[in-house]
């Protein structure tokens, strides 16, 4: 007999989810929020979350997740919309038994209505408590993982004379950057985030890709939905944004996160990307961050990695991390 009960979440529980992310969960981010995931249209993704309960009816658990189609079989996935999914745990349930109990109420949950099970947990760098419980338990649990090489710095052992962390080749790029007068600034008009995001379009168009978010959606991240998570900054050269950032930053664990980099091609020479790195580090230790995540350097589950791209964040002084994505046939 378990201790919990597990629902499906529903509106009525929008606030108090919110406020189990916020103020109870250990391994919770505003990603998890639904005030977050509410920015999705309600037709992009069929929503699977569920809530799990104490005998008291106090929320121990939740997990935001969507059902999709995927080679022919049934996925819960956790979650379609969100960079890291899961389980979320309260801190009083996270112990070998209990997590044990909620995976199983979770299977027993699932099984029948789906094939398969992916959950993108919570990578330690964004959580309050290591996740090598709720590893070892999907491990034990008999699921498998795809891994995710993620780069960060830890301003800990970071010297405060940030370019001297550098690679010689990038001591270069910032002051060349500088002698030219490339300066950088955080944006705040809906103008100034329409011109960084046909920057961003542009830099991944070369590489046959296109941006998460649409326009409207990041100006409205900024205005209103996470005002107070997320700010824009633009690299100018001669009062022309040449390479901007868009940072997430992670306040209940310290963590700044560089969500979007990008520069003008014809730029290139000059190296403003160099620049606006350069940039996002100083103002995330200004701001009394103790890392910066720069992402992944992965794709197709961590089956190809950008080695350039990887050797590019070690440059800069990066450390890394591995994100893991687990699953399962049920």
């Amino acid at each position: 007999m378990s201790d919990f009960i597990i629902k499906d979440y529903s509106v009525e529980y929008e606030k108090r989810w919110d406020a189990f992310i916020e103020d109870e969960s250990i391994n919770g981010t505003f990603l998890h929020s639904r005030r977050f995931l509410n920015y999705h249209p309600i037709d992009r993704f069929t929503d699977a979350s569920f809530i799990v309960f104490d005998k008291g009816g106090h929320i121990v658990a939740v997990c935001p997740a969507c059902s999709k189609e995927e080679d022919g079989k049934r996925v819960f996935l956790s979650h379609g919309g969100s960079t890291y999914g899961g389980i979320v745990f309260n801190k009083r349930v996270y112990e070998l038994d209990k997590v044990l109990d909620i995976i199983n109420l979770t299977e027993e949950k699932l099984a029948g209505e789906y094939d398969k099970v992916i959950l993108k947990i919570t990578p330690a760098l964004f959580s309050k408590e290591p996740s090598d419980l709720l590893e070892y338990a999907l491990y034990y649990k008999g699921y498998g993982k795809y891994e995710e090489l993620n780069s960060y710095i830890d301003f800990s052992d970071y010297d405060e004379n940030i370019t001297s962390n550098f690679a010689q080749g990038k001591r270069t790029n910032i002051n060349n950057c500088l002698k030219e007068g490339v300066y950088y600034k955080e944006i705040f008009s809906d103008g100034e985030i329409n011109e960084f995001y046909n920057i961003l379009s542009v830099t991944l168009e070369k590489y046959g890709k296109k941006p998460v978010h649409t326009v409207d959606e990041l100006i409205e991240f900024k205005n209103q939905r996470l005002k107070d998570e997320c700010a824009f900054y633009g690299i100018y050269l001669d009062k022309k944004m040449i390479a901007g950032s868009m940072m997430f930053y992670f306040k209940n664990v310290g963590v700044a996160h560089t969500q979007y980099l990008c520069a003008l091609p014809e730029y290139n020479k000059l190296s403003p990307m160099t620049f606006a790195y350069y940039s996002m580090i100083k103002d995330s230790m200004e701001k009394g961050y103790k890392k910066l995540s720069f992402g992944i350097s992965t794709e197709n589950n961590g089956l190809y990695i950008n080695e350039g791209l990887t050797k590019s964040k070690e440059s800069f002084g990066g450390k890394h991390s591995v994100n893991r994505i687990y699953y399962k046939d049920i």
